[in-house]
């Protein structure tokens, strides 16, 4: 019966404290039907409509109970505050608190990585977790071709569900994004600081500089090229800080990381690709870790493929918004594919992470995943299904077949740590994961971001090590404002 009470009470609290003027965020929302390939857009581009002098308020009231194999209660509350005129500046700000249960495999990840996925670090007390989630974005457009942007938030590189150079996956962190744009070229500086707490409670900074050029090259083909180098504050008790070589703004770092001799970080380099075809649009990434060709040219009577410092992840897709003659029926499909160690680092302080949580796939490493989503609109109402099909090679105890990108790669678990050969994608416990997710939901009001929804998760992961199978039920009302990804 109190259930009964709380949802009613938290639906008519929802529905009357939402301004009509319901804020449509201009930087969250569904990626995955978005158009952009690049980073998310700054906050320059686009328009709030319905506002007070360009201010526009909202506010943000969540709240989920789920039942059936597990019976809990969680909710959400905050406030959205956004400005954009006619003026060059424009800036978002949002706040969101979060208290209740959850299910047991997020439970699990709370204990054992002491954040919430995607939010940030949690207080758990008595089976009831308490976190903030504090956003914000400050947009200045210098001129016609220059755009600055700083905040505490989060970026995406693709236009796929992943992405595997960079990924709104993690918790959020602070950022300075600088964009040039000309003819058919935006080129994106990005800095910013993460934080491992992987020595929990104890936090170390790292620094991080992306650099991100994406070429127009056809009306319906484009090219990003990606690099990143993450590197440490501390060496060996030395602060090091903000590496003043890592601010150069022009794109490649390899020559600059290698020039720094034992104090250079962990660099990588990737392309996305775009090409569009009537109503389809193709999609891939290539990422390169490290490709160690002179091991290979070296090698001895002993060597054999496979070698551990070899590591590199791609990703192909297609999606469309017309299936079946249907406008309204959105359609992708994806494969994701990361060889073991990628995203590691010999030293694990500079691995590619952030607050426990990995800075492009969940899963990390040494998996092979598959994607399918089916999403339909009519007027307010949504249904959408997901399905995602993963074969990855899991540790066993004392154990690093590559998975773990938490983990030294030098670690290895092949034929003699950093000399290791005869690595292969799935190596370790072959485990099989199934994850697949109904849900159907309605907008509130039309000019809202705000939704009833019902969801059926079914999660399955099986191997020789552990055979899980949980079915969870939920209903409730949420605000579309942030990506979540449990879905690993």
């Amino acid at each position: 019966m109190k259930k009964h009470i709380s949802i009613f009470l938290t639906l008519f609290l929802s529905t009357n404290l939402l301004s009509q003027n319901t804020f449509s965020s201009l930087y969250y929302g569904s990626r995955i039907k978005a158009n952009n390939s690049s980073f998310l857009p700054v906050l320059s581009e686009g328009e709030s409509q319905n506002n007070f002098l360009g201010f526009n308020t909202s506010s943000i009231v969540s709240y989920t109970s789920a039942f059936g194999e597990q019976e809990f209660n969680n909710f959400s509350y905050g406030l959205i505050l956004n400005y954009k005129r006619k003026s060059k500046l424009s800036f978002s700000f949002d706040y969101e608190r979060f208290k209740g249960e959850q299910t047991t495999f997020v439970n699990n990840y709370l204990e054992g990585f002491h954040v919430f996925p995607g939010k940030g670090q949690v207080e758990i007390k008595e089976d009831q977790y308490k976190f903030n989630d504090f956003n914000y974005r400050i947009a200045y457009n210098i001129s016609e071709h220059f755009d600055i942007e700083l905040g505490q938030s989060k970026h995406f590189i693709g236009s796929g569900y992943r992405s595997l150079l960079l990924s709104d996956n993690s918790s959020n962190y602070p950022f300075l994004k600088l964009s040039t744009s000309f003819w058919k070229v935006k080129y994106t500086n990005l800095y910013t600081t993460f934080s491992d707490i992987w020595a929990f409670p104890n936090q170390k900074k790292k620094y991080a500089a992306f650099h991100y050029l994406d070429i127009k090259l056809l009306d319906n083909l484009s090219l990003g090229i990606f690099e990143s180098v993450i590197w440490q504050a501390k060496v060996e008790g030395y602060n090091r800080g903000y590496e003043l070589a890592y601010l150069n703004p022009i794109i490649f770092y390899r020559p600059v990381e290698f020039s720094m001799g034992s104090k250079k970080g962990n660099a990588l380099m990737g392309v996305n690709l775009n090409f569009s075809l009537q109503q389809y649009k193709l999609y891939g990434q290539i990422l390169l870790d490290d490709l160690n060709i002179s091991r290979q040219k070296d090698r001895d009577e002993n060597y054999s493929g496979g070698f551990f410092q070899n590591k590199f992840a791609y990703q192909i897709g297609i999606k469309t918004n017309w299936v079946f003659n249907l406008k309204d029926l959105f359609a992708l499909l994806e494969y994701n594919q990361v060889q073991p160690y990628t995203y590691a680092h010999k030293i694990p302080m500079q691995n590619y992470t952030h607050l426990n949580q990995a800075l492009a796939h969940p899963l990390g490493a040494n998996f092979k995943e598959v994607i399918g989503i089916l999403s339909y609109d009519y007027k307010k109402w949504n249904l959408e299904v997901k399905w995602n099909y993963a074969i990855y090679g899991e540790d066993s105890t004392g154990t690093h077949f590559g998975k773990n990108i938490f983990l030294s790669d030098f670690e290895a678990e092949k034929q003699g740590q950093q000399y290791s050969y005869g690595n292969f994608n799935g190596q370790g416990v072959k485990t099989i994961q199934d994850y697949i997710t109904a849900t159907i939901s309605r907008k509130i009001r039309e000019e809202s971001n705000i939704y009833l929804f019902g969801q059926i998760i079914a999660r399955k992961i099986a191997s020789e090590l552990q055979d899980i199978n949980h079915l969870y039920f939920f209903v409730g009302i949420k605000t579309n404002l942030h990506n979540s990804y449990l879905d690993f």
